[in-house]
């Protein structure tokens, strides 16, 4: 239930503080459900008293739109043996049909505190912001922020009707933020992210499975028929606690040509000794037949890709094959950027039917303003071109000997004077 709003004129504040608060009674009986003992498998749970007819206490559920939601929680008993649980236990959670389960608002793998619980509201913006950023400090902070902000409107609302319409009488004091109004803290930074760790592991599911197994599974299940990229990450181990105890120098990972990551490793090195597991452990699954490899640093390792992938074709990935020869131009050259526009021209050019659709949009201002065909050339000759627009353009490589052509022609027009004196610098 939601704790109603009463008229104004005889509301006290103490009332006024936890209207729109709401309150659970946790009972499956309510469903009419019969919950089996989840120790023994074969009694049927008793009800026998809730925590409220115990002792006063109200069992807070921490959300990130506003303050706690309170529940009485029905403790249950097995007939055959004896075995005690609350109702709002992950192991009963789990067990619950959806249309019961969502009575109450937790998602069954965070049910394991026994003192609160967080939300699904808040587990699930946890959710996306702990495997990135692993800010734990950050959600404590959110649910602080809401409790605290609730009382701040709950204040205001409640002075501003003593000051419309009582003007001559002084308003009773309002309720203290903290002892009475916020009588249950949530949960540090530490303990958001050990919840965080323990909900990863729990197999409190409706599927039986947890999410670190069912993410394994997933990965072990990524199949390649083509070509695969392997790298060495490693801004990824920022995020690891303690990562030099761990060893944690780098991440290598592999992904397939669809873009899914069918491995991903620790490794103290990026030396081929700490991956050569993973990666053999990739030719025992049936459905891993790649045909060519990218990679940043070939054609060092190949004698290693060649022994574990027969026939395997290495290739170096077009922004490290460009950034090879980008890296020994002189940056503060006047032509530094005209020569990089030429060496993209020569390796790739950009698909003719994404290309025409772009300069149609820019030239009826669709996506900006409209652009005249000077504006549009001036616009190519910047960064700015390929900043706003690469990324909606396909790529599509020249073959080899137009390649190769253009490559030396570029070099000519672009080579010191003391270079080779066969074909005299541009």
């Amino acid at each position: 239930m939601t704790v109603p709003a009463l008229q104004q004129s005889i509301m006290s504040a103490g009332y006024h503080s936890i209207v729109g608060q709401k309150l659970l009674h946790v009972d499956w009986n309510m469903y009419d459900l019969e919950i089996k003992c989840p120790h023994c498998r074969n009694g049927v749970l008793q009800n026998d008293r809730t925590n409220f007819s115990k002792n006063k206490l109200l069992f807070p559920m921490f959300v990130i739109d506003g303050p706690p939601m309170w529940a009485m929680v029905m403790s249950m008993t097995c007939p055959c043996c004896r075995h005690r649980v609350n109702a709002n236990a992950s192991e009963i959670l789990c067990n619950l049909p959806a249309y019961a389960r969502a009575g109450y608002p937790v998602e069954s793998k965070y049910a394991l505190n026994k003192n609160s619980h967080l939300g699904v509201s808040a587990t699930t913006v946890f959710d996306l912001l702990i495997p990135t950023y692993g800010n734990g400090d950050l959600c404590s902070r959110l649910l602080h922020h809401a409790i605290n902000k609730s009382y701040l409107e709950r204040v205001e609302d409640y002075y501003s009707f003593y000051r419309v319409q009582k003007q001559k009488e002084a308003p009773p004091k309002y309720v203290e933020n903290h002892g009475y109004y916020i009588r249950a803290y949530p949960p540090t930074g530490d303990g958001i992210r050990d919840a965080y760790d323990s909900a990863c592991s729990s197999s409190h599911t409706p599927w039986g499975i947890s999410d670190h197994d069912r993410h394994i599974r997933e990965i072990q299940r990524v199949g390649c028929k083509s070509i695969f990229a392997q790298d060495h990450t490693h801004k990824v181990t920022d995020n690891y606690y303690q990562k030099k105890g761990l060893g944690a120098f780098a991440l290598w990972d592999c992904a397939n040509e669809n873009g899914e990551i069918a491995s991903a490793v620790l490794v103290p090195s990026t030396k081929t000794i700490h991956f050569s597991h993973a990666a053999r452990a990739l030719t025992r699954r049936v459905d891993f037949k790649p045909l060519a490899m990218c990679s940043d640093a070939w054609p060092a390792k190949s004698d290693f890709w060649d022994l574990t992938f027969r026939g395997l074709q290495g290739r170096l990935g077009l922004f490290h094959y460009i950034q090879r020869i980008t890296r020994t131009l002189k940056k503060n050259h006047i032509d530094h950027f005209r020569s990089v526009n030429g060496l993209l021209n020569c390796i790739y050019h950009y698909n003719d039917d994404d290309h025409e659709n772009l300069l149609k949009a820019l030239k009826e201002g669709t996506l900006s303003t409209k652009c005249t065909d000077d504006e549009i050339s001036e616009l190519k000759s910047t960064k700015t071109f390929k900043q706003r627009y690469d990324r909606h353009l396909r790529k599509e490589m020249r073959p080899a000997n137009i390649m190769c052509s253009m490559l030396d022609d570029w070099f000519v027009q672009f080579k010191c004077t003391s270079s080779d004196t066969s074909r005299p610098a541009r």
